[in-house]
């Protein structure tokens, strides 16, 4: 059992690698769902990082998210843009949008359907859309897993077109760490329907949320992912650690 004093040590030697890495990190699309939760509730999140000397760096990333649930329904759309800039070179950019509807049933399993466009030239694809519907399955109180079927879409810098039908696992849980302080972490893999072995995307996103209040939350974030079949000139595997502020509405 990890005791309080080393919780809070792990937790400061991750905020300082947090603060001084930044890089493009994966949407948490899981993280800060209101699901049982009736009504409409709005979420913004900023991430803010410049340093200055030999190099002039510039980093953010803003992201919007509105959830709107009934007794029956539950929905919600992310829209995220983010970019890096070096010597006031735009190094890094992209644009998401995502919309997830949930038919709510009353087992333990629904029923969803979900549409997504990315838009990141410097990942070396023009365009990437998935559409697709599944289940989602409550485990117990905290834990997720989902299975769907995905039709991708990828357009890469020279306008050339790949189409691959997928299956989308995912898992999600929150643990409490502390009083005000909870870990998330949740995982996705897409594997080729017709290439299961061979043409995969995998990806891992681990955060640690501090409550301030009811309405700010401060995060910190690392994701991990692998592109088995990348576009051509990119690489297989990213990573990022980054820092938000975010305020509930």
């Amino acid at each position: 059992m990890i005791n309080k004093q080393n919780k809070i040590s792990w937790l400061l030697f991750l905020s300082f690698f947090a603060i001084n890495l930044s890089s493009q990190a994966i949407v948490n699309i899981e993280n800060l769902r209101n699901e049982n939760m009736i009504g409409v509730f709005q979420t913004l999140s900023a991430s803010l990082d410049a340093s200055r000397g030999n190099q002039d760096r510039d980093n953010y990333a803003f992201s919007y998210r509105v959830d709107k649930n009934t007794k029956s329904i539950e929905s919600f759309i992310i829209l995220n843009k983010s970019e890096r800039q070096r010597n006031n070179e735009t190094s890094d950019e992209s644009t998401f949008f995502h919309g997830r509807l949930v038919l709510r049933s009353e087992t333990k399993t629904d029923f969803e359907f979900l549409g997504q466009i990315s838009e990141n030239p410097f990942k070396k694809y023009k365009r990437r859309k998935v559409f697709g519907a599944g289940f989602r399955i409550a485990i117990d109180e905290d834990m997720r897993l989902g299975i769907q079927f995905l039709r991708e879409d990828e357009e890469d810098l020279l306008s050339r077109n790949i189409t691959t039908n997928r299956y989308g696992f995912y898992a999600h849980d929150d643990f409490s760490l502390m009083e005000n302080v909870s870990l998330n972490a949740t995982l996705y893999f897409q594997p080729a329907i017709d290439d299961f072995n061979n043409d995969y995307k995998a990806s891992a996103l681990l955060g640690v949320d501090f409550t301030v209040n009811q309405a700010l939350n401060f995060s910190i974030e690392y994701s991990y992912a692998r592109d088995s079949m990348p576009p051509i000139n990119s690489d297989k595997i990213d990573e990022a650690i980054s820092t938000k502020f975010i305020y509930r509405f």
